[in-house]
């Protein structure tokens, strides 16, 4: 028996786990009564401390370097196994029962943001957080290796393989110096503030349903509920879960959220067999995934194109003052910049200011130039300097995320990556269909056929090859730039 056939038992098994692991994971955030969330997660500390164990297993290793041996020709098992004995080389170096310190602190301090963030108290939060960071921090000095310069080139190796510090920096830069050079320049430019008027959460519901069905969202290997942040999970073949979070007074909210993260999803439900036959669903980086639902959010879902698409479904569900707004009302309405508190609920001009903050903060906390209890000073005068607004409690300022409660520690510079890939993308799909006037029609069939056979496919390979593989080229910020130009400037 040829070493693959053997390795696919434990990856079987891996399966197995991640999907128990993921629907607790759902099932925690959406539905859990208050008194079982502690023996819930109990329950996913468990499933979670198996799979490691199996990562661990000296069979499984031989076996994965076998197959490794084997199938040299084969990128798809070479990536395969590296992934896997990378994590299991890791592991190796770890005490199991440290391990579990580690998941155990991250389950505890997400728990704890849930409440204080509800109670508008970083205080009630502090304590568990710390424990949280520092968990974080001996994760990334084990983690670090010759090629990293510092503890957060280990946390962002782990979302975007091979980025370190300096690459971020550089492009940052660049992004950074652009907007807050331009915002003043848009905010003159556009026209008068667009008055938004509230719509209750069940109208927004039935346009949820709507608007997931038009851009290609299979609600038959799907489910949409509601969670205090909006996350989507891939958690099998034919179960991508999404959720979304209602905001009365802005219906805006709740409508790019599901944009953003039903292009997540239509990303994992169009993967290939072959990808899940070999394993490597599931392997594109974070930058990779946040390039889809930034695509589906706003390089599309803003578009002038899809108000055409849109704006009837909001007439049907919201009614009262979208009965008689024009697409050019809508238009100024969902592409509005002004400079704001909430990340999730930003314009798309200003978004990455949103994720520069947050990149300069955790970088500096990982690295031990902070501490967290210098955050929130930190996070508000960020906020001050670069958008001109100040939170007025913490809730609203550094507890807004889920992200630093659950060690995600190197996630954040994803989603402005995914801007900068999502628009050379766009550039080059643009090339070979009528992106417009399929977005007008409302076929994002024929979209979902170009990811599929030109983009998803290749999602699981390292990003700089699978990003000159979609679009010939190395990332360009210019794409990104000359895009907000075109839309914002002229």
């Amino acid at each position: 028996m040829k070493a693959f056939e053997q390795l696919k038992t434990y990856l079987n098994k891996l399966r197995k786990l991640n999907y128990l692991i993921a629907i607790v994971a759902y099932d925690l955030d959406t539905t859990t009564p208050p008194k079982a969330i502690e023996e819930e997660s109990d329950l996913l500390l468990d499933y979670i401390n198996e799979y490691a164990s199996i990562s661990r297993d000296s069979n499984f290793i031989a076996v994965a370097k076998q197959t490794m041996e084997e199938e040299k020709e084969n990128p798809k098992i070479q990536k395969l196994c590296r992934t896997l004995l990378d994590e299991s080389e890791f592991l190796a170096k770890i005490d199991p029962k440290q391990y579990e310190e580690w998941e155990a602190a991250y389950q505890a301090s997400n728990h704890a943001w849930r409440k204080a963030k509800e109670q508008k108290d970083f205080s009630l939060y502090l304590p568990y957080w710390k424990k949280a960071i520092e968990a974080r921090r001996q994760w990334a000095s084990l983690r670090k290796d010759e090629s990293m310069n510092t503890l957060y080139d280990a946390c962002l190796d782990a979302y975007e393989k091979g980025t370190r510090e300096g690459d971020i920096d550089a492009i940052f830069s660049r992004l950074k110096e652009f907007l807050l050079a331009n915002l003043p320049i848009v905010q003159l430019k556009q026209g008068k503030e667009p008055v938004i008027l509230p719509h209750g959460k069940h109208d927004q519901e039935d346009l949820s349903y709507d608007v997931l069905d038009l851009i290609g969202y299979d609600l038959e290997q799907g489910a949409l509920r509601e969670s205090e942040h909006p996350f989507s999970n891939n958690l099998s073949r034919h179960d991508c879960r999404i959720t979304t979070h209602y905001h009365e007074d802005d219906w805006r909210s709740n409508l790019f959220s599901v944009i953003h993260e039903g292009g997540h999803a239509i990303e994992f439900q169009n993967w290939s067999d072959d990808m899940f036959n070999h394993y490597v669903d599931g392997l594109a980086t974070a930058a990779v995934c946040e390039t889809h639902s930034r695509l589906f959010e706003n390089l599309l879902g803003r578009s002038k194109a899809f108000v055409h698409a849109l704006l009837p479904l909001c007439k049907e569900h919201l009614k009262g003052e979208f009965k008689s707004m024009s697409e050019e009302e809508f238009y100024q309405a969902i592409n509005y910049v002004e400079p704001s508190l909430i990340r999730t609920e930003s314009d798309e001009f200003t978004y990455s200011i949103h994720i520069i903050i947050r990149y300069e903060i955790e970088r500096d906390l990982i690295n031990g130039k902070i501490e967290c209890e210098d955050v929130p000073a930190i996070w508000n005068a960020k906020y001050k300097e670069y958008l001109g607004v100040e939170p007025s409690n913490d809730s609203e300022g550094v507890m807004q995320d889920v992200h630093w409660s659950d060690g995600s520690i190197g996630y954040f510079p994803s989603y402005a990556l995914g801007n900068l890939y999502g628009a050379q993308i766009l550039h080059k799909m643009k090339q070979d269909i009528d992106v417009d006037q399929f977005v007008r029609e409302g076929k994002f069939d024929q979209i979902i056929l170009w990811l599929k056979e030109k983009d998803f496919a290749y999602d699981w390979m390292d990003p700089n090859i699978y990003l000159k593989k979609v679009t010939g080229e190395e990332l360009k910020v210019d794409y990104f730039l000359d895009y907000l130009r075109e839309k914002y400037l002229k």
